[in-house]
Parts: structure tokens; sequence; C-alpha cells
């Protein structure tokens, strides 16, 4: 007597069920998976905007003064060299100094400075500095920004800052190595993307539509483009009664 083996191949229906199910699957795994590897770049953006601010903090607290936020040559005209390019920030940092390339602004490019950092030290979300580096190094000047507002009235925010460090903003996340009120919201309308002047001053809501701001005291919060703003435009009322 023969006996007829049972067929164990997948029916098409059988199959379309495995693929369905496997499509269900991954719908909700890949958004997980998006949402855990943004949340673990913003926290490495974290800690180095952190970090940065404690290294700013310290200066100040052992210089009784800011580190500039940029340095005028007027010995070759208006040539600003800003935080981020200065031998001192370099040495909170224990990084190397660097030659005057790196800290002289290449008037007429759209990388107006040579970038100096290594990737670890970059914004992980920064698309456009991790997407334009030069010689193996990236840009910080389009990773982090300083509260420009603090230097407008640098004596004034000087004789507060070790009383109300928890209540001054130090950096956020931008496009540009400084920020203010008027220009922070630039990135609504051009997004990581750097265009030169139309892009000046600008903050990067790159972490799900937030920046990571820092303090002067190191702690880190994250501000929507309105948050910020509001935040920054009480600075207008701190510089009048400055005045």
């Amino acid at each position: 007597m023969r006996f007829k083996r049972p067929n164990r191949a997948f029916t098409l229906m059988e199959l379309l069920v495995v693929l369905g199910v496997i499509a269900l699957m991954m719908s909700v795994i890949l958004p997980t998976l998006h949402r855990v590897k943004e949340s673990a770049r913003t926290i490495q953006c974290k800690t180095l905007i952190k970090n940065y601010s404690l290294a700013l903090y310290a200066y100040f607290l052992q210089t009784n003064q800011l580190l500039p936020i940029s340095v005028q040559d007027w010995s070759r005209g208006i040539v600003m060299h800003p935080w981020h390019s200065l031998e001192e920030f370099r040495v909170l940092l224990n990084l190397p100094p660097t030659g005057p390339e790196y800290r002289d602004r290449r008037i007429g490019q759209l990388q107006e400075y040579k970038p100096a950092f290594e990737r670890r030290f970059i914004c992980p979300s920064a698309g456009y500095a991790l997407n334009h580096p030069e010689e193996g190094l990236y840009p910080m000047d389009r990773s982090y920004g300083l509260n420009a507002h603090v230097y407008y009235f640098e004596d004034y925010v000087r004789r507060r800052l070790e009383s109300q460090s928890s209540r001054i903003l130090c950096m956020a996340d931008a496009m540009d190595w400084w920020m203010n009120y008027w220009q922070c919201d630039k990135y609504l309308e051009y997004g990581e993307n750097w265009v030169g002047f139309n892009t000046y001053g600008t903050a990067a809501f790159r972490h799900q539509d937030k920046a990571n701001v820092s303090f002067w005291d190191g702690h880190v919060d994250q501000m929507t483009a309105e948050e910020l703003k509001s935040h920054l435009r009480q600075w207008l009322d701190v510089d009048r009664s400055a005045k």
C-alpha cells in the first residue's frame, strides 16, 4: 500500500499571511528603533553641551571673565575669531591649539571657518556639520552656538552669573556660533541647511523639533522654537535695564 506524503509547502494564502505578519511587526519595530536611536543621539548631545557649558563656567570662576564669544583682530581689519576657535576653549577640552587658518574667517566661502573638531565633539544629529567635514574634521559652528545676549551686556551679566548661573542660558543646538532673539527661529524655514547670511544666529531644533539648551550651571533642558524665542525675549528687558 502506498502512503501519500503530506504536502508541507506553504500555500499562497499562508505565505501572504506570514508576509503580512512580518510587515505588521516591522511597522511597529522600525519606528521604535528610530525613537531609540534618536533618544541616544539626544542624550549624547546633552552630554556634550553640558560639558562645554561647565568648561565655560569653570573658566569664568577661575578668571572672573567670560570666555569671549569672539575676538577681533583689529590689526588685520575686522577679523573675528569665534569662541570655538580660541586656544583658551580648546585648552578647556584638553585639545591642542590650532593654526591661524582655523581661526580666520574665509571671506566669500559658505563654510566661513575651517572645521577643527573630531566627530565626537559634534552633535550626532547635526546633519549639516556631519556632512561637511574637511580633512577629517567637523565644524563646531554648525553644531552649537552661544547665547549672544550674554555678551551684549557682559559686565551686567558677569556680576550676576555666579548667583544666577542656573537661570542664564549659555548655549544651544545651533547652525551658527551664536544665536539671539531676532534670528533664533530661522531653522523653521531652512532646517539643517546653512545658506550664509539668512541663517546667521539661528538655533537648531533638531531633536524631535526641539533644541537642547544649556545653562551656565551645566543643567540641560529642551526648548521648542516658541519656547526659546520666549526665553530670549526676556533678554530684551534685561538689556534695557542694564543700560
